[in-house]
């Protein structure tokens, strides 16, 4: 029993540590960038999502809408953020669509974009709904 405790111990110290780290070196990140932002745009056209990064929001929205992309959310955020949620859709089994940062906006991507903590805005509201469009609610 008490070797089974000390095991235990031992195989929750590699990832506490490694939160320790994550911790430590988002906040140094924030503090280099504060202005730095995480986002979230999307397409009604293809209903695509894109999962950014950016220093300059406004001049970031500017490119999306360029391409038909309208940005739903943002908070403040770096762009290892962006990079481990890239990482983590990928090794669950969430393929990207035209670019490493494009996805379907799937309720599966989308529920698990929330889990993940992703700023959504309004697709967090429509979940439920099984037609997309309805769901965003992001008719023009």
């Amino acid at each position: 029993m008490i070797v089974q405790i000390e095991q235990m111990e031992q195989a929750l110290q590699a990832p506490v540590m490694d939160a320790v780290i994550a911790l430590s070196e988002r906040i140094q990140t924030l503090q280099d960038n504060p202005e730095g932002r995480i986002y979230t745009a999307y397409r009604a056209i293809d209903q695509t999502l894109t999962l950014g990064y950016c220093v300059n929001i406004d001049a970031i929205g500017e490119q999306l809408r360029d391409r038909d992309f309208v940005v739903l959310d943002s908070r403040r955020g770096t762009r290892r953020e962006q990079r481990l949620l890239l990482l983590t859709l990928k090794e669950i089994g969430i393929a990207s669509s035209y670019s490493d940062n494009c996805f379907s906006a799937s309720p599966n991507t989308v529920s698990h974009l929330k889990h993940l903590g992703w700023p959504l805005g309004r697709l967090n509201q429509g979940l439920k709904s099984r037609n997309t469009r309805k769901r965003f609610n992001l008719e023009r």
